[in-house]
């Protein structure tokens, strides 16, 4: 994920124009590496919509969108999952043993509440919004960390890495 140097990922009314487009290239060099990713619907439908580059761009063999939406219509190779469990399960019948998850906020929420997350990596953008969408939507949990480690990708934006601790 890609955030202010305040947690936010998005703005209040949800634009990410914060972001540069070295987030975005840290993000498919991981995405291609590991060859699966899960979004959530609204990050995947905002995303869709990007004029210069979007999920299609990627060469990922498997994306996978969450959502309640059982109708939700998506085209190979994005696959519809129902819940985190349901999007880590269709993961590992396709023999992905690793897999990024990138958002938005309520995902995010729900696969940490899951304990469905090994490792976070951030990078961490020069901004500070005054109001936005948290890394991390509002929930009952509590992950300790332990720091892997930290790489600038720009001269402006740092990625740290942590594993999470599973107790």
């Amino acid at each position: 994920m890609a955030m202010s140097l305040n947690g936010m990922i998005a703005s209040k009314n949800g634009d990410e124009d914060f972001l540069s487009d070295a987030n975005w290239e840290s993000f498919r060099k991981l995405a291609e590496k590991h060859g699966c990713f899960i979004i959530g619907r609204k990050t995947y439908e905002a995303v869709q919509k990007w004029s210069d580059y979007n999920f299609d761009d990627i060469d990922a063999k498997l994306k996978i969108v969450v959502s309640g939406d059982k109708n939700l219509k998506l085209e190979p190779p994005f696959l519809l999952a129902t819940s985190p469990d349901d999007a880590v399960k269709k993961a590992e019948t396709m023999n992905f043993e690793n897999v990024i998850l990138t958002g938005g906020s309520t995902i995010n929420g729900a696969f940490i509440t899951e304990n469905l997350i090994d490792e976070v990596i951030i990078n961490i953008e020069p901004a500070i919004l005054g109001n936005g969408v948290p890394l991390f939507a509002e929930n009952e949990f509590e992950k300790r960390l332990s720091f892997i480690e930290s790489i600038k990708i720009t001269d402006d934006i740092l990625q740290v890495r942590y594993k999470v601790n599973k107790t």
